[in-house]
């Protein structure tokens, strides 16, 4: 079969039992250089049991988080580099390797993160041993991101499915050479595929529209049987311990235990009648399903919820787990069988670990958000921060410690793409991007206060950016239509929430920057140009045609607001300086390779902090504009925004973390 081969990779950990455990905090586990601290966890992905039982692996948007199962303590974390999400992962039969896949380029990392080796060759895809440098396996897989990843018990294959897809992939593990596919196994996509414990066999449960479970020979890739029942999608499959039994969940509400030799709904033999074993509830889709290691005991995680406990023998349910807030996405036996895991879906967020026996919760393993949004309260204790629409919230961190303080989730409504606190401190501002309004919550109580209307209701419709006036009554808000090219700038009164007009028309805005007195708005549109607007009149004062080619992404104004930073937006790295009164230009700064995602003035005015998306927060001299230093982080730069004091910097990432970062090393070139 002819393949189309893609930059993917796969991940190779080796020595997993010779992580140390840590007694450092968990917000600095595998930080970058210069950091100090990481808000958050990233978004959530799958878990999984090592294959002793000593540890419990979280994927999730930063990498791989480890566990005590018993105490749910964190252990360590296995950081993943160059933007990559490593949600699909398995262990090794052995337990000494963890292989995930993901997007971007391939690094391989070992112990504690001391090195990392970046292999990619074209389209190939090499795996080296980071201690020696030497090459261990060259893998060339498909070009869609990888959903699942599964090791044969031998451990000498891995199989991997992609996103849209209805192909399984199987692959050498000591050559990386590609030993067979089983093709159509679904349609559209491969929602679950699992090993026979011989390894002989593959069941496979299609995507999408397809109800079926599938069998496969594991050697030659030919199909074997179907098995049909369902009738909604199959969203997991798996294996009895024995290999005797194939249980499968489904959207139509359904568990349902397949005899593998004849394929065929598994009979009771000790009822009166032979029936379907069939497990039913109100039809809230199941979308995991797990066997326990002794194989009496089904346990399945449904859209409801629930986890439901079943005695495959009689058949009866046994026990219902309460605790997660929303769908409950994957469940997984500890290997003795004492604890199940589950990890909650995007209304949830959660992990939690399950006494088997008893039914009553060990442990509940947080911190799984995707921040979207950042801001210091003005006197410097505090960070705010937004999630999006997996989480709904608002959070408060303590400055000090790096610890959550709070969670706020009055009136939240999906993403929050923009946060801003009042100049007093007392109010936090958030765009909601998904109903197009701005919400104001008092940050000492969480208490909604206020909402600003949705601007516009049209799909097409965007609110890019927020700022507050240094007086805390008025709150610039703009954005526009995006695909016609057309932008908006309001003014909304805080207090009375009524709102000016300063421009609607045609560019889109992508930016806004009030100057430190209050009487002047600069807004950056994707046409390259700045413009100032008086905000009690209305009028525009000066036009700024930077020459950005990808419009202005960022603006900052200088605490005196004498001058004017502006960052670049798609595909221009270039930072300038702007005379704010004369408009002459003063500066280029060039130093970053992608997009200038943020720009802002240090407290002291001395210094200019820009992040990108090439990964780096460039430091400036705000007079001469000579760099002075670089913070190289592990994924694309979102935002960056200054502590009051000048001391720290916080960067928000496409990993949906947040990093805090030492200024004090920036006073010089690096």
């Amino acid at each position: 079969m002819k393949i189309s081969r893609f930059l993917i990779y796969l991940l190779l950990v080796i020595s997993i039992y010779c992580f140390p455990t840590i007694a450092q905090d968990a917000t600095r586990f595998s930080l970058p250089e210069g950091a100090i601290a990481r808000l958050g966890k990233g978004t959530l992905g799958e878990i999984q049991f090592s294959p002793d039982g000593s540890r419990l692996a979280v994927s999730s948007s930063v990498g791989i988080w480890f566990y005590d199962p018993q105490t749910g303590k964190e252990l360590d974390l296995l950081r993943y580099t160059d933007g990559v999400s490593p949600f699909a992962f398995a262990y090794s039969p052995d337990g000494n390797t963890v292989a995930s896949a993901g997007t971007n380029q391939m690094t391989v990392i070992t112990g504690r993160i001391e090195s990392r080796l970046p292999s990619i060759s074209g389209n190939i895809v090499q795996m080296r041993d980071v201690t020696t440098g030497e090459k261990r396996t060259t893998v060339s897989v498909q070009t869609q991101q990888v959903a699942n990843v599964v090791y044969a018990p031998d451990g000498k294959t891995i199989a991997t499915a992609r996103k849209r897809d209805n192909t399984v992939y199987l692959w050498d593990t000591a050559t990386g050479k590609l030993k067979g596919t089983l093709e159509r196994v679904g349609r559209g996509s491969v929602a679950s595929f699992v090993y026979a414990s011989d390894g002989k066999t593959i069941a496979t449960a299609g995507g999408w529209t397809d109800n079926v479970v599938q069998l496969w020979d594991a050697q030659t890739g030919d199909h074997k049987t179907t098995l049909t029942g369902h009738t909604k999608r199959v969203n997991s499959v798996t294996y009895s311990p024995d290999g005797n039994i194939i249980v499968s969940g489904s959207a139509d509400g359904t568990v349902r235990l397949w005899d593998t030799a004849t394929g065929k709904h598994k009979p009771i033999l000790n009822h009166t009648n032979w029936f379907n074993l069939l497990f039913q509830w109100l039809n809230a889709p199941v979308h995991s399903v797990a066997y326990s290691p002794d194989g009496n005991t089904v346990a399945a995680g449904s859209m409801d919820s629930a986890v439901r406990l079943w005695d495959t023998q009689i058949p009866k349910l046994k026990a219902t787990l309460i605790g997660h807030s929303g769908s409950v996405d994957t469940v997984v036996y500890s290997p003795d069988g004492k604890t199940i895991a589950t990890a909650g879906g995007w209304e949830d967020n959660t992990v939690r670990l399950w006494d088997a026996v008893t039914g009553e919760t060990k442990a509940v393993l947080t911190g799984y958000i995707h921040i979207s949004a950042v801001a210091y309260s003005p006197d410097g204790e505090m960070i705010a921060t937004g999630t999006d629409y997996r989480s709904d919230s608002l959070q408060l961190w303590d400055v000090p410690t790096g610890k959550r303080k709070t969670t706020y989730t009055e009136h939240m409504e999906g993403t929050l793409s923009s946060i801003v606190y009042s100049p007093d401190g007392k109010t936090i501002a958030a765009v909601g991007l998904e109903d197009k309004t701005v919400r104001l919550w008092s940050s000492g109580t969480g208490t909604h206060k206020a909402t600003f209307k949705p601007i516009n209701t049209d799909p097409e419709y965007d609110i890019s950016s927020v700022a507050y006036s240094s007086d805390g009554q008025t709150i610039a808000v703009v954005g526009g239509y995006y695909k016609q090219h057309r932008g908006t700038v309001y003014l909304w009164h805080a207090q009375t929430r009524k709102r000016k007009v300063i421009y609607e028309g045609p560019d889109y805005i992508s930016s806004v920057a009030y100057s430190p007195d209050g009487k002047t708005i600069a807004t950056g549109s994707w046409n390259g140009n700045i413009q100032m607007w008086h905000t009690v009149t209305g009028e525009e004062l000066k036009t700024i045609p930077t020459g950005h080619k990808g419009g202005v992404e960022s603006l900052a104004y200088s605490p005196d607001g004498k001058r004017l930073a502006s960052g670049g937006g798609y595909r221009d790295d270039l930072v300038q300086l702007w005379d704010a009164v004369t408009v002459e230009h003063k500066a280029r700064l060039r130093g970053h390779t992608k997009t200038v995602s943020s720009v802002v003035y240090s407290p002291d005015r001395q210094t200019i902090a820009s992040g990108s998306t090439d990964g780096t927060v460039q430091f400036w001299d705000a007079m001469t504009g000579k760099h002075k230093a670089t913070f190289t982080a592990q994924t694309d730069i979102v935002s960056v925004v200054y502590s009051p004091d000048g001391q720290t910097i916080a960067t928000r990432s496409t990993d949906g973390t947040v990093i805090l970062w030492k200024t004090k090393s920036t006073s010089e070139e690096k």
